[in-house]
C-alpha cells in the first residue's frame, strides 16, 4: 500500500469511516484505502482515539475503531464524540461492519431477494420511514401492537443519492465489486476473507435452539428444522449481493430466533439488527452498512464474520466511488455541536417542563433557566431532550454542553468548545481558554447558540474565586453573554437554581404514575414487557422506588441483567433494609450518564450528603437525626434545638432545596403562631434509606441513633394528659427509634420504652401498651433481676394494662406470683383493678377488691399512710354509690307498681 508523506491537517478530512469492532472490521477498512497518510497532529490529552487517515478515489477519509473488546452503542458514541471534534470538517459518515440478518417472514422464489450470510444490508429502505430504529425502545399498545419511540436521523442525501445510482449500476452490470473485493487479498490474512461455503449457510426455524457448543458449526443440529429456501447458483454465490432496508439497533446482542422475528415485526420489516448505530447517531448522521455474519439466533458462530466484514467494506468503497470528492468539500458544515451524551432514548412525559425549556431556548436576550430537583429525577435527561429538539427545530443553533461537576470538568469543556470553534491560540498552554471562549460566544456576529451547564450542584464550583484574594475571577464570570444566546443550568438544589437564574426555574419532581410505567416498559427487555400489564405488581414496584426516574432505570437494569421478574425485585427489596440498600447501590451502565460518574442512586446522593455537610453542618445533623426517626410527619419541634433560629431556618431550607425534605402544610386557623406550632416535614423514602446507609459507612449510625433516642426521652413523658397535644406527634418516631436493632440493649431504649408504654396507656391504646411493657419487662427481668425496683414498676404497669383489657386474673396472678400478696406494688395493682371493675359496672367485684386492698394496706402500711387513706376514700365512694343505686332501684320499683 502506497504511503504519502504529504503533511496534512485534521481539517482536510471530510469522510468518516467508523468500524467499531477492531479485530474484524478495521483490517478490511484499511484495505479499501488507495493510500494512507500519517495521522495529523491532534490533542491526545482530550482525544484518546487512534486514527488511520488516507484517501479513497480522491476522498480524504479518516478511519476509526474502538479499542478491542469495547463495542456497543456507548463505546461507539465515545469514539465518534471525540472523532468529530478532532476532525471538524467531516461532511459524511459511514458505519461499516457486521450485523445479524433478519430473514423475511415469506421466502422469495428469487434467491437473491432472500437475506443470506455474507450479504450486505444498507440502512436505507427508501419508503420515507426511518432508516434505523431502536428495537428496544417502544411502547406496547395492546392487541400485539408495538409503537417504536426511538429513531435515528436519515443519512446525508448525497450518500442516499449515490446508493440509488449504485442500485441501477448493479442491475446494468456496471459495478466493480470484483475489483473492490480483490483488495482484500492484499494482506497476509487474505484467507480469512474467503467464502465459508454454502453448506455452512443454515437458517433454522426461529423456535429451534442450537444443539451442541458454540464452535460445533451446527453439526449436531436437526437438519429437518432448516427453513427451506431456493439455493443461489454458483455464479450468484460469487456475487456481492446487497439489500436496501431498515436496520434495527439496540444495546444487546440478539441470539434468539423468536426475539429476532419479534424485532422484525416491531421495526416494520427490518432486515438487520446491530448495536452501534445509535451511539454514532448521537454525534452525527451516518449511513449504516452491515455485512450479515449470522441470523441473530442461537446458531450464531464466528465463521462468517470476516467474510461479511470484507463484503461490507468493498460495498462502501464502491459507493464512495460514485460521489465526487469536490461535492463533499462544498457541503455546508452542520451546526456546531458539542454534547458528550446521546439523546435519551427512554425519555417520557415531562411535556409541560419540556415546553417551558423549549420556549426559553427560542427567546432572545441571553435568558438563563435553571432546572432543579432531587438527584435522579431526570434533570439531565430533560436538558438533553430540550437540546436535541433545539438542534432539530433550529438547525442553525450552535449547541454546547458544559459539565460543572468540578472546575476541571468546566475548563475541559471550554477547551473542547474552543477547539471546535478553532479559536486562534486555543492550544497555547498559557492561554486563558475560558476568556477566549467567552469572548467568541459573546460576539453577536457568531450567531445563535445554546449552552447547557449540567450538574451545577456545588455552588462553590461556579461562585468561588479561582485565585485567592480575587473576588471577580470566578467560573460564573466566564459564562458568555449575547442576545442571541441562551444558558440552561441543571442543579439538585433550589438555592443554586435561584442564584443562577433567579426566578426563571423549572422544578422537577418524581414521575407521574403513567410516566413511570412508560419508562418501565421502554427500559425492560422485550421478553419482560408483558409484566407491565400486571397493575398490582407494577404499582408495588414503582411504589418502593418512589417513582424516581434513576431508581427505576437502575432497578430495570438489574432485572434485565439477572433475568428476574418485577415481583422478584420487590421481594428482594422488601427482604431487609440491608438488601434494599444493596439494590440501590448496584452499579449499572447507562449511556445517558457520564462515563466517570457513579450511576447508583444511593451513590449519587452520597455526593450531595457530603456537600451539605461541608456547607451546612446543622442541615447535615438534621438529616442524620431524621434518618433515625420515621420518614414522615416529623415535627419541627422534635429536631435538636440550635442557639440561632436563623441557623435552624437555613438548615431546613438547605434540606428542602435539595428536595430531600418536604414541608407538610396542615390546615390551621390561619394564624402565624398556629402554623409554626404544627409545622412538620417528610423525608423522601429513598433518601431516608440512603442516609442511614451513608451514616453506617461513616461509622456514625450508632452515635446518631443514641442521640435521637435521648432526644425522644426528653420529649416523651411518662404519660401526661395535660401535654397530650405536644407529645402525641412524637409517638410514631419514638416507636420507630425503639425498633432500631442496634439500640436493643441500650439503657436509653429502656427509658424510652417505659415512656412509650405509659403514653399508650394514657391514649387508651392498651394492647400496644401491653406489648411495649412486655418488651420492657423482659429486658429488665433479664438484665436487672426480678426484685429490682425498675422491674417491679414494669410488672405493675403491665398488670394495669392487662386489667384495662379485662384480663383481671392474669393481672392479679402476675402480681401475686412475682411480688407476693402484701407487696406494695401488688396493693397498688389491686387498687387500680378495683377502679377498672367499678368503671365496667362490676360493682360487687370492685367493692370486694377495694375491701381487700384496704385491709392489707392497713396491715402493711398502717392506717395513716396516704395509700391507706386513698383506699378508705375509694371504699367509701363505692359504698355511697352502692347505697344510691339501691335507693334508685327502690324508686323505680315503686313507679313500676303504680303503673
Amino acid at each position: 500500500m502506497a504511503s504519502s508523506t504529504k503533511p496534512t491537517s485534521c481539517a482536510n478530512y471530510h469522510v468518516a469511516w467508523i468500524c467499531p469492532v477492531a479485530d474484524i472490521e478495521f483490517l478490511p477498512a484499511r484495505l479499501m484505502l488507495d493510500e494512507e497518510h500519517p495521522t495529523p497532529p491532534y490533542d491526545t490529552h482530550y482525544d484518546e482515539n487512534t486514527y488511520t487517515c488516507g484517501t479513497i478515489n480522491g476522498h480524504a477519509v479518516v478511519v476509526a475503531t474502538c479499542p478491542p473488546g469495547e463495542t456497543g452503542n456507548v463505546n461507539a458514541g465515545r469514539l465518534t464524540g471525540s472523532m468529530f471534534k478532532t476532525f471538524p470538517n467531516i461532511r459524511m459518515a459511514v458505519l461499516v461492519g457486521i450485523g445479524g440478518g433478519i430473514p423475511s417472514p415469506e421466502v422469495s422464489e428469487n434467491a437473491l431477494e432472500n437475506v443470506h450470510l455474507g450479504d450486505v444490508v444498507v440502512g436505507w429502505p427508501g419508503d420515507g420511514k426511518p432508516a434505523c430504529v431502536y428495537h428496544d425502545r417502544g411502547r406496547s399498545k395492546g392487541d400485539g401492537q408495538f409503537e417504536m419511540v426511538g429513531t435515528m436521523g436519515n443519512p446525508d442525501w448525497r450518500l442516499t443519492n449515490a446508493l440509488g445510482v449504485l442500485v441501477v449500476d448493479d442491475e446494468l452490470g456496471q459495478t466493480t465489486f470484483i475489483d473492490q473485493l480483490a483488495r482484500l487479498q492484499r494482506s497476509k490474512a487474505k484467507t480469512k476473507f474467503a467464502r465459508p461455503g454454502l453448506e455452512h449457510d443454515k437458517l433454522f426455524k426461529a423456535a429451534y435452539r442450537h444443539a451442541g457448543d458454540y464452535r460445533s458449526k451446527c453439526t449436531t443440529c436437526d437438519l429437518s428444522e432448516l427453513v427451506q429456501r431456493p439455493q443461489r447458483s454458483e455464479e450468484e454465490q460469487q456475487t456481492l449481493v446487497f439489500h436496501r432496508g431498515r436496520i434495527a439497533t439496540g444495546n444487546a446482542v440478539i441470539q434468539d430466533g423468536k426475539l429476532r422475528d419479534e424485532i422484525r415485526t416491531r421495526c416494520d420489516g427490518a432486515l438487520c439488527v446491530e448495536m452501534e448505530a445509535a451511539g454514532v447517531d448521537a454525534n452525527k448522521r451516518c449511513l449504516v452498512i452491515r455485512g450479515i455474519s449470522d441470523y441473530a439466533d442461537s446458531h450464531k458462530s464466528d465463521m462468517w464474520r470476516s467474510y461479511a466484514a470484507g463484503n461490507a467494506a468493498a460495498f462502501t468503497r464502491e459507493l464512495l466511488c460514485r460521489i465526487q470528492p469536490g461535492e463533499v468539500k462544498k457541503m455546508e458544515p452542520e451546526a456546531l455541536w458539542l454534547i458528550p451524551l446521546p439523546r435519551p432514548q427512554s425519555f417520557v412525559g415531562r411535556k409541560t417542563q419540556l415546553a417551558q425549556a423549549s420556549a426559553h431556548i427560542s427567546l432572545q436576550g441571553c435568558r438563563r433557566l435553571a432546572i432543579y430537583g432531587l438527584g435522579g429525577c431526570g434533570k439531565t435527561a430533560l436538558a438533553l431532550e430540550a437540546a436535541y429538539q433545539a438542534g432539530e427545530q433550529q438547525p442553525a443553533h450552535a449547541i454546547f454542553w458544559v459539565p460543572a461537576v468540578s472546575k476541571e470538568s468546566f475548563e475541559q469543556a471550554y477547551r473542547e468548545i474552543g477547539q471546535l470553534l478553532r479559536i486562534p491560540g486555543i492550544a497555547d498552554a498559557k492561554t486563558d481558554v475560558k476568556q477566549l471562549v467567552k469572548a467568541k460566544l459573546s460576539d453577536e456576529g457568531f450567531g445563535r447558540w445554546l449552552m447547557v451547564v449540567d450538574n451545577a450542584d456545588d455552588v462553590d464550583v461556579l461562585f468561588s474565586a479561582l485565585n485567592k484574594g480575587s473576588s471577580v475571577d470566578r467560573l460564573i464570570d466566564y459564562l458568555p453573554y449575547s442576545r442571541k444566546g441562551s444558558i440552561v443550568f441543571t442543579t439538585r438544589t433550589a438555592k443554586a437554581a435561584s442564584n443562577l437564574a433567579q426566578s426563571n426555574v423549572i422544578g422537577l419532581g418524581e414521575l407521574g404514575q403513567a410516566e413511570a410505567k412508560e419508562l418501565l416498559r421502554i427500559r425492560l427487555f422485550p421478553k419482560h414487557q408483558h409484566q407491565v400489564e400486571d397493575e398490582v405488581t407494577v404499582g408495588e414496584f414503582l411504589g418502593v422506588l418512589a417513582f424516581l426516574a434513576l431508581a427505576i432505570v437502575q432497578a430495570v437494569a438489574f432485572i434485565n441483567e439477572n433475568d428476574i421478574k418485577l415481583s422478584d425485585y420487590v421481594r428482594l427489596y422488601r427482604a431487609s433494609e440491608q438488601e434494599a440498600t444493596k439494590l440501590l447501590s448496584e452499579e449499572f451502565q447507562d449511556q445517558g450518564r457520564y462515563r466517570e460518574t457513579k450511576n447508583p442512586v444511593a451513590t449519587t446522593w452520597y455526593i450531595s450528603f457530603e456537600q451539605i455537610r461541608a456547607c451546612d453542618q446543622l442541615a447535615a445533623d438534621y438529616l442524620s437525626f431524621m434518618a433515625c426517626t420515621a420518614s414522615t410527619d416529623i415535627p419541627e419541634s422534635m429536631l435538636p434545638a440550635d442557639e440561632s433560629r436563623v441557623a435552624e431556618t437555613k438548615a431546613i431550607g438547605t434540606l428542602k432545596a435539595y428536595a430531600f425534605v418536604t414541608e407538610r402544610r396542615p390546615a390551621g386557623d390561619g394564624r402565624q403562631q398556629q402554623q409554626e406550632r404544627t409545622k412538620a416535614f417528610d423525608v423522601h423514602q429513598l433518601v431516608h434509606l440512603a442516609t442511614r446507609s451513608w451514616l453506617k459507612a461513616q461509622n456514625q449510625w450508632l452515635d446518631w441513633a443514641a442521640k435521637t433516642t435521648m432526644r425522644l426521652v426528653e420529649l416523651v413523658p411518662l404519660g401526661d394528659h395535660s401535654t397530650i397535644e405536644t407529645w402525641t406527634a412524637c409517638m410514631p418516631h419514638a416507636r420507630h427509634v425503639a425498633s432500631v436493632p442496634e439500640m436493643y440493649e441500650a439503657e436509653a431504649r429502656m427509658r424510652l420504652l417505659d415512656r412509650i408504654g405509659q403514653c399508650e396507656q394514657t391514649l387508651g391504646q392498651y394492647k400496644a401498651a401491653e406489648e411495649t411493657h412486655r418488651q420492657l419487662l423482659e429486658r429488665r427481668d433479664r438484665v436487672l433481676g426480678k426484685k429490682h425496683p425498675s422491674t417491679l414498676t414494669s410488672m405493675s404497669n403491665l398488670a394495669l394494662v392487662l386489667g384495662h383489657q379485662g384480663k383481671y386474673e392474669d393481672a392479679e396472678a402476675m402480681n401475686r406470683q412475682t411480688l407476693g400478696r402484701e407487696h406494695p406494688e401488688t396493693l397498688t395493682s389491686m387498687s387500680n383493678l378495683a377502679v377498672v371493675l367499678e368503671i365496667q359496672g362490676k360493682y360487687e367485684d370492685a367493692e370486694a377488691m377495694n375491701r381487700q386492698t384496704l385491709a392489707r394496706r392497713e396491715k402493711v402500711l398502717g392506717p395513716e399512710h396516704p395509700d391507706t387513706l386513698m383506699s378508705m376514700s375509694n371504699h367509701a365512694y363505692l359504698l355511697a354509690t352502692a347505697n344510691m343505686r339501691a335507693k334508685e332501684t327502690s324508686m323505680h320499683q315503686c313507679l313500676f307498681q303504680q303503673y
